[in-house]
């Protein structure tokens, strides 16, 4: 990914201005200047918020106003390196993060010892003035995170050290703290305890009840992080990306107005925020990513109107000039498509003007609801045509080019399953469709955790549908059931699951679901007659 960040610590203090409404987390640093203070805890809540940037610059201007602050040009290394959203540093980075680091350590002398502590663990995360060669990225980070857990160690009563050090942990498994079967990774139960501890003696932490939302929301329990969520929604009322987190967390417990809810609000404080300064480079996927939440979030209630304009706001977020600037950010935006396709909005999928050729994801995401937009309209030749397209892109995708949290071939197996099972469909080939809709199912659940989910529509509402059609209300059933444990109160399922039952005779079970479908529904602005248009 291309980098358009500063190539100084001077440049990255240019613009640097104090924010309103970011909480009153204060840490006392070495400095004798108010301002240089002012503008070091406006770094650290921003780290604290995911708004590495930002921080950045205030750390930035914080070293100029005091360049004998030894934790100010700590705090300015620290954020303009890699983080749990980017995991990879560019050239321009890593010689601003080299220069800020040789600048605490010779102010280091003056500082507090556990100021020193943390720039000598710093040391260990930049090791040259040139980012670390590909192969090397993760023992560089593990060697950091060690040289953490000795600073944790030694302070266990600071709380911020304690936070950074779980950070330390948590990057070196980014977003892989738990397995696709619920087993934590490597490291992550000392993670959660650690981050569990800071909680019960400072529950209003900014860092820890953001990073326990990110510990928790792909846990096989992520409703112990629904005071986190609650907490942080309020906390920094202008940080858009931490007003936002709650979504995680909402989202995975079936609450998908609240989750809808959090992500509008994060995308109006970033909306106000953008409206007094410009972000230097990597913030735009935050601002974007709120967008592509909402839109996740409203689908599932079935709100067509809101997920439209929610996609519209995320392309607009993401033209082609930034996509073509970094690869395989084009996947996101492939829910213009998603939602299309999600509300049967088949002619206005075959109107869609044909992507840059050059976006090869989200080419794809195109051909698929292109064929699948065929097949739904009776075209299923015309369809196998656009799936060939589909299939040689395919091919000729490289095996390390991504799509969100995956690779963009194991997205790929599950839209050339999705799109065969409706070619099949369409032909009334009955057995097949449900045969390749089965595979994609199996292909969705190997997929990696994402929040949202890398592929938009859950495969079990088009099975489940399928399998009704067939009069197979019994394993459309267990379709639903499952689909509902893993997107607890969703009206799609709730809806298919009701048709089961009632399938099956089973008139007092079918009208509790559907009463609980009504309540799912309660913000809809669409009809359902199946699981899936």
């Amino acid at each position: 990914m291309a980098s358009m960040a500063p190539a100084t610590a001077a440049q990255w203090a240019q613009g640097a201005q104090l924010f309103e409404q970011l909480g009153s987390f204060h840490r006392k640093t070495t400095t004798s200047s108010e301002q240089a203070q002012a503008y070091f805890d406006q770094g650290m809540r921003l780290l604290w918020a995911f708004n590495h940037d930002e921080s950045t610059r205030s750390f930035a201007k914080a070293a100029e106003l005091d360049r004998s602050c030894a934790l100010c040009w700590w705090g300015l290394a620290l954020t303009v390196g890699p983080n749990y959203n980017v995991p990879f540093m560019a050239q321009v980075r890593a010689k601003v993060a080299w220069e800020a680091l040789q600048q605490a350590q010779k102010a280091a002398p003056q500082a507090a010892p556990v100021e020193q502590a943390l720039i000598a663990a710093l040391s260990k995360r930049y090791q040259a003035p040139q980012p670390p060669d590909p192969a090397n990225e993760g023992p560089v980070l593990t060697a950091y995170a060690d040289a953490m857990r000795e600073v944790a160690g030694k302070y266990p009563d600071d709380l911020d050290v304690q936070v950074l050090f779980a950070e330390a942990m948590m990057n070196t498994h980014a977003w892989k703290l738990w397995t696709l079967d619920g087993q934590p990774a490597p490291g992550t139960p000392q993670i959660q305890a650690t981050l569990e501890s800071v909680l019960q003696r400072e529950p209003l932490h900014p860092g820890a009840n953001h990073y326990y939302i990110h510990t928790m929301e792909a846990s096989p329990h992520p409703e112990l992080a629904l005071a986190s969520a609650e907490r942080v929604r309020t906390m920094m009322p202008a940080a858009g990306h931490l007003v936002h987190m709650p979504a995680h967390i909402l989202q995975r417990v079936g609450r998908y107005a609240d989750a809808a809810a959090a992500n509008r609000a994060g995308a109006e404080a970033d909306r106000v925020y953008l409206g007094k300064t410009r972000p230097l480079d990597y913030y735009g996927m935050y601002v974007a990513h709120n967008y592509q939440f909402l839109a996740y979030s409203t689908a599932m209630e079935g709100r067509r109107a809101d997920t439209l304009d929610s996609v519209k706001h995320l392309r607009d977020a993401m033209p082609d000039e930034l996509l073509l600037a970094m690869p395989g950010a084009d996947w996101y935006v492939t829910e213009q498509y998603a939602a299309l396709d999600r509300f049967g909005l088949w002619d206005q999928i075959l109107a869609a003007p044909v992507p840059n050729s050059k976006l090869t994801g989200l080419t794809a995401g195109y051909l698929y609801a292109k064929a699948s937009a065929l097949a739904e309209k009776g075209r299923p030749e015309d369809a196998k045509a656009v799936l060939a397209q589909l299939e040689k892109l395919a091919v000729a995708t490289p095996a390390d080019a991504p799509a969100g949290l995956n690779t963009a071939k194991d997205v790929l197996v599950v839209a050339t399953l999705m799109a065969k099972a409706r070619i099949a469909r369409a032909e009334h080939k009955t057995g097949e469709a449900i045969a390749a809709f089965e595979q994609a199912v199996a292909k969705e659940d190997r997929l990696a955790y994402d929040e949202p989910a890398d592929w938009f529509i859950p495969v079990r509402h088009l099975l489940g549908a399928e399998l009704l059609t067939a009069g197979r209300a019994k394993e459309a059933e267990a379709v639903y059931r499952d689909d509902l444990r893993r997107h607890p109160g969703n009206g799609w399922a709730l809806y298919g699951l009701a048709q089961a039952l009632k399938a099956q005779k089973r008139e007092p079970d079918a009208a509790r679901v559907q009463a609980q479908f009504r309540r799912a529904w309660k913000n809809a602005d669409v009809a359902l007659t199946a699981s899936a248009f």
